[in-house]
């Protein structure tokens, strides 16, 4: 949640109301006017989660400015007065560069809040659990949106206990949590992810011909709308090695997918 804005105002109800389009990636407007301020070249560092692709696609979704793919070495040599963002999950030595990092690119406990929110539609169970959440991932953003996906395949009141279980997990909690998420998909949702995780990205008309889904929707944290590209749909760099490695195509499977995608 923004500073300063009450959690009474989110609108959100008291209970799951059943199937609903899921909520988009939450605001962060304090990165988004670091970037718009910055002269010439801006670095995000974090490793896979940290929410750099989802903070660049908000960013060049939310931007007056065209933006351009280009050469890398070629913009550093004759980039006077362009913008170029990179991200990276290490850190990179730019002369002059404005250095946005992990720690930066993690939520506040305000934005843990709203993730839960989002996850549960039930803003009073969110505003109880997102302390320990907070505290449990760091704000890392992809454990956060992760943890928020599997609490909220869980009946409320199991929740708390369940959050409590993970404080004693002896494995990264992303690689226990990533096949218990995707175990609590459905048949179609699993499908979809299963596929997306090995294709750029598709819409609605991509999806039908490929015979995907008829119902091709954001599936948090694994399936995400680009702001910058309304309609079209991805799974985040930093959950495709993961996925492929629980969902995985054999190839036959992902050589048709990859003919069928770019004929």
């Amino acid at each position: 949640m923004l500073r300063g804005v009450s959690k009474g105002r989110v609108p959100f109800g008291s209970g799951r109301l059943g199937r609903r389009a899921a909520a988009r990636p939450i605001a962060r407007p304090g990165l988004l006017a670091r970037l718009d301020a910055a002269p010439g070249i801006v670095v995000l560092t974090g490793g896979a989660g940290a929410g750099k692709s989802t903070l660049l696609d908000a960013w060049s979704g939310a931007t007056a400015d065209d933006v351009t793919a280009a050469d890398v070495d070629d913009v550093l040599r004759r980039h006077h007065g362009q913008k170029l963002v990179l991200a990276t999950a290490e850190d990179l030595a730019i002369p002059g560069s404005v250095q946005v990092r992990a720690d930066e690119l993690a939520f506040a406990e305000d934005e843990t809040y709203q993730v839960l929110a989002a996850a549960f539609a039930d803003a009073e169970a969110a505003d109880v659990l997102a302390p320990d959440l907070h505290l449990l991932t760091n704000g890392w953003p992809g454990l956060v949106a992760l943890t928020a996906a599997w609490l909220a395949q869980h009946p409320a009141h199991e929740r708390r206990a369940r959050l409590l279980t993970l404080t004693r997990c002896e494995a990264e909690l992303a690689d226990y949590l990533v096949p218990a998420v995707v175990a609590g998909l459905s048949g179609a949702e699993r499908e979809l992810v299963r596929r997306l995780a090995h294709l750029p990205g598709i819409d609605a008309r991509l999806a039908d011909r490929l015979d995907i889904t008829e119902d091709l929707r954001a599936i948090p944290p694994f399936v995400q709308e680009l702001l910058r590209r309304p309609g079209w749909f991805v799974v985040p760099e930093g959950w495709k090695a993961a996925l492929r490695a629980e969902l995985p195509l054999s190839a036959a499977e992902y050589s048709r997918l990859r003919d069928a995608y770019f004929a």
